[in-house]
């Protein structure tokens, strides 16, 4: 994470300063090669005028001494003329105008030279001194090839100057378009740092807002999930309940884990003290490859990058939440961060909330839920029942001779017996069933898509159940009455009338046995069983 992050600020800085150099090292070199060029056209042109230069000079030593020594300057300044001329075309080959200039001094070598040579054999041969009109013949032809050689070295220093203005104007028009583009570069990486500062801060205040409006601590982590999952793309994230009262992590995970590194994550219930998130308080993270000295009992084993936020509210943990895979650099890992910490006070609302609407709907005692929690469970039990056409059957339950066991054994010993029934029935009945105690020494059985003779073998079984509880205070029995929907009420308030009668019924017939509601054309009005 951190190293990813090191190197792309290493590549902003790098970049423009290699761009930078390479506008230099371009400029020099064209500067500096424009200038070899003229230097090396500049010489040729003097070994030109040089090369002529020498012939003239032995040419005229022999024909004023006839000594053959002055040819050895003629000879040398005609090869050297040559040899001059050969270099002069290859370095001309692209200007016209200056192989122009340099095939004209050729002519003008070449009939110097011829009219010389014609000079030197007669010399030579016959004794006979040049004339002074061909003297001034050659004098001519060398003041004309004089004057051609300065116009060529003129246009050579012309196109020197052209090429070094060119070269001038390269290196500006660089300059220039380098800092243009440097400008539209900050131009682009600034709208696009504004844009990404946007977007961010449009997700946080979607997620603060979605937050404030959540009803479930399960909706709240769901949307904390989410909010990771877009921030980290490639990534997985799970929130880590802390359960006080088991001493247990609860991990919530997205449906997108099976795909993420959480996949490896425990499928049970782990202690708080396995993540080290939580038994330190603080952020933890750890990158691939990276071999920490105390490795965490959860993400120790995840592939690939690792991070984890504890939830803290009020110097308390209340869980962590992790993520892991993708690339979770700084920024990322800082509005996972906020995002934390705009969620933990929320999650801890949520979950004191739950915990007092589940203590508000509860009994103490025997874990049961209580009667407010029964009659709004029945109503929507035979609302259900009604739309489905289906039956639901309500079983009435009193512990025979309760306020004897208080009067005889005290008022602990009853409290224990209220606790080992709700137990009992809790592991009697169906998952889809509900039990609760409705007072006192009632207790409330509700049975979805169950008729009225299966019920009663309901019943019948957790009367036997009843009688088997050992509490070292002898048989604790009790009476049921039993009654279905639609056939005994058709609402909920007629249904509990029916099974109170079904249960008045029982106690009358002798206690510790099951009744059934009367069908509705024979039930009388039923006595309060009180």
């Amino acid at each position: 994470m951190k190293r990813g992050r090191a190197i792309q600020s290493a590549l902003l800085i790098l970049l423009p300063a290699l761009l930078i150099g390479l506008a230099v090292y371009v400029t020099a070199a064209t500067e500096r090669d424009t200038a070899s060029d003229g230097a090396n056209a500049e010489a040729q042109s003097q070994q030109l005028l040089t090369a002529m230069l020498d012939e003239e000079t032995g040419a005229r030593g022999f024909f004023l001494t006839r000594d053959p020594v002055f040819l050895a300057p003629w000879y040398r300044g005609t090869q050297e003329f040559r040899t001059a001329v050969r270099m002069a075309t290859a370095t001309d080959s692209g200007t016209p105008k200056l192989l122009r200039a340099l095939s004209v001094q050729e002519l003008l070598a070449a009939r110097w030279h011829a009219d010389a040579r014609v000079g030197i054999n007669t010399m030579l041969h016959h004794g006979r001194r040049p004339t002074v009109a061909e003297s001034l013949g050659r004098k001519t032809l060398m003041d004309s090839f004089r004057a051609t050689n300065a116009r060529y070295r003129s246009e050579l220093l012309a196109q020197r100057n052209a090429s070094l203005s060119r070269g001038t104007l390269l290196s500006v028009i660089m300059a220039v378009v380098l800092a243009v583009g440097l400008a539209l570069a900050g131009l682009m990486f600034g709208r696009r740092h504004t844009r990404r500062e946007e977007r961010r801060r449009r997700r946080e205040t979607e997620l603060r807002e979605l937050l404030q409006v959540s009803e479930t601590e399960e909706e709240s982590n769901s949307l904390l999930i989410r909010y990771i999952e877009q921030t980290v793309p490639h990534s997985g994230a799970s929130v880590l309940n802390r359960n006080n009262s088991d001493d247990r992590l609860e991990i919530s995970v997205s449906r997108s884990a099976g795909r993420t590194p959480l996949a490896h994550l425990p499928d049970t219930p782990v202690p708080p003290r396995a993540c080290l998130a939580i038994r330190l308080s603080r952020s933890q993270s750890r990158e691939r490859g990276d071999q920490p000295l105390g490795a965490c009992e959860i993400c120790g084993q995840l592939p690939g990058n690792v991070a984890c936020e504890p939830l803290l509210v009020g110097g308390k943990v209340i869980g962590s939440v992790l993520v892991a895979g993708g690339a979770i650099t700084e920024e990322a890992l800082a509005q996972v961060r906020s995002a934390v910490d705009q969620a933990a006070p929320i999650i801890a609302n949520q979950r004191s909330l739950s915990v007092a609407r589940l203590r508000a709907a509860s009994d103490a005692l025997t874990g049961l839920p209580n009667r407010r929690a029964a009659d709004e469970t029945l109503k929507r039990m035979v609302a259900q029942a009604g739309r489905t056409l289906s039956p639901v059957a309500a079983v009435m339950m009193d512990l025979d001779h309760f306020k004897q066991i208080n009067d005889i054994h005290g008022h602990e010993q009853g409290d224990e017996v209220l606790a080992a029934v709700g137990q009992l029935l809790t592991s009697t009945i169906r998952e889809s069933d509900f039990a609760a105690r409705f007072g006192g020494e009632e207790f409330l059985l509700l049975l979805p898509d169950t008729s009225r003779e299966q019920a009663a073998v309901v019943a019948e079984k957790v009367r036997r159940a009843m009688t088997e509880v050992q509490l070292g205070i002898g048989p604790i029995t009790a009476s049921l009455g039993v009654a279905a929907y639609p056939e005994d009420g058709l609402d909920a308030e007629q249904l509990m009338r029916r099974a109170d009668g079904a249960l008045y019924a029982a106690k009358e017939h002798g206690r510790d046995r099951v009744e059934l509601a009367l069908p509705r054309a024979l039930a009388d009005p039923v006595p309060d069983p009180s």
